[in-house]
């Protein structure tokens, strides 16, 4: 006989597993971005197949934007345009891998940048832009991004002396709906009209965060499109007893992990702070590591850090025991996942200084290129990498003509948890493309710095990039949070 309700105990129990199944895929799929774990890598960066979208930063100014093609299948065809954000694309800037060029770019809009075919997982982009004098004078350079639906900023400042101009974009077709949630000094903070932010299709909106959150302190931000796919880069402008004292872009930083690498922190003499962000609803006790030349060693007086619950902590590195002006790179190993960035500025004598921002990256996947090697707007550029394993591992770079033609090429040997750089003296303008073995901890980057006989001592970093990163399986990436 039925029992009541028409359902057998073991109906019942079907019933209760189909529910709970159900639950656990709900949470899969919605998922947050403020939980107590986080992926390794930006996995929601997934492009069309065939074509994908990057967005530069507005060029607010005298701007280049860089694009290299790395040679991968070069019987395949394809192109890379750039043009201004809702205008018609231009001529392509390449059509052959192995090549480059560069084009430039003025106005206040975002430069899309398309690549299509052979360009889609093989291309990438840089935009590098000089002031040479006035207020804003400043050297300023940042690569072109992916849109995603969440971002991650540490740092950012939000006082007279330290403003950001938060640039969000919109590359597609629909609209798209934004959250944003600040982190202080203290712990969360809340924002006027800071939900449901609406950015149209192929528009771009400018956020002052000084004026949605006031504090004397830095504040990180995430930014979680509920709708939609959205870039995100942060325009920082400092000053000094009301002097100019540099103007940078900053990118992302990876979102929160239990070990965080900010590679490719520049050894010039300047300022050099480390800011921290907790998101997560736990006290955070951070292990800060240098990676030098000579192997990892702990800065003094800053090896361990306490992050409050859902706050930003900052710290120096200057001095002797800190970065001691020589290339570098921070690791940051946390109990809870944590995230970061260093705010460097630069220092010569008789000039203004310039502001560089090098944010939390992840590992490069197989490859990893900077569109800029060498350029006209910069007098030296040095590439730094460093490898945050345990293990010894070996790595090639190879600098490009825009022309095809390979300038030079090394083998740079990394032991455990160490940092090397090489001087990049070729004739511009170049590209610069590292090549890593596939399961590697590499990470890098690109310091561009200016003659003695400008006005400002300008400073500028770039990261390096995987073109593929975005079509790469998510199982192929390292994930530091397993073995913890």
């Amino acid at each position: 006989m039925p029992r009541l309700g028409g359902l057998s105990q073991t109906g019942r129990r079907a019933m209760v597993l189909g529910a709970a199944l159900v639950g656990v895929l709900v949470l899969l799929g919605v998922g947050t971005p403020f939980g107590a774990e986080a992926p390794a890598s930006n996995a929601n960066q997934v492009p069309l197949v065939g074509r994908t979208t990057t967005i530069c930063a507005p060029p607010e100014g005298k701007a280049e934007v860089s694009a290299v093609a790395i040679k991968d299948a070069s019987d395949r065809s394809g192109s890379l345009t750039a043009s201004p954000l809702g205008s018609k694309p231009a001529n392509p800037i390449i059509t052959r891998q192995g090549t480059g060029g560069a084009q430039p770019e003025r106005g206040d809009a975002p430069i899309l940048v398309a690549s299509d075919g052979a360009m889609a997982t093989t291309g990438s982009a840089v935009i590098v832009r000089d002031v040479t004098e006035g207020p804003r004078a400043s050297l300023s350079a940042a690569p072109c991004l992916p849109p995603a639906t969440l971002h991650w900023f540490s740092g950012l400042g939000a006082t007279d002396d330290d403003l950001t101009e938060l640039i969000l974009t919109n590359p597609d077709d629909a609209q798209a709906l934004v959250d944003l949630w600040f982190y202080g000094p203290k712990g969360r903070l809340v924002g006027p009209g800071s939900t449901g932010l609406e950015i149209g299709a192929h528009e771009s909106r400018r956020i002052s965060v000084s004026t949605q959150v006031p504090a004397e302190g830095p504040i990180s931000l995430a930014i979680h499109a509920t709708q939609g796919r959205v870039t995100a880069i942060a325009k920082r402008t400092q000053t000094v007893q009301g002097k100019p004292a540099g103007i940078d872009w900053q990118v992302p930083s990876a979102s929160p992990s239990n070990v965080i690498v900010i590679p490719g922190i520049p050894g010039q003499a300047g300022r050099r702070q480390l800011l921290v962000t907790n998101p997560g609803e736990s006290s955070a006790r951070v292990g800060v590591q240098v990676l030098g030349y000579q192997g990892p060693y702990e800065p003094s007086g800053a090896s361990l850090l306490d992050v409050p619950p859902q706050s930003t902590a900052t710290v120096s590195l200057e001095g002797r025991q800190g970065l001691d002006e020589v290339p570098a790179s921070i690791k940051l190993t946390s109990n809870v996942p944590v995230t970061g960035a260093v705010v460097s500025t630069s220092q010569r004598r008789a000039v203004k200084s310039d502001l560089a921002v090098q944010a939390a990256s992840v590992p490069l996947i197989g490859t990893g290129v900077s569109a800029v090697a060498t350029s006209e707007m910069a007098d030296v550029s040095e590439l730094i990498v460093s490898n945050a394993a345990d293990t010894d591992v070996q790595a090639t770079f190879e600098v490009h003509s825009y022309d095809g033609v390979m300038l030079k090429t090394d083998n740079i040997l990394l032991g455990p948890n160490s940092t090397a750089s090489r001087q990049l003296k070729s004739t511009p303008p170049s590209y610069v493309v590292v090549k890593v073995p596939n399961g590697s901890s590499v990470f890098g980057g690109l310091v561009l710095t200016q003659p003695d006989s400008r006005e400002v001592a300008g400073l500028a970093t770039i990261p390096l990039v995987s073109p593929d990163l975005a079509s790469r399986a998510p199982e192929t990436r390292p994930d530091y949070t397993v073995a913890r």
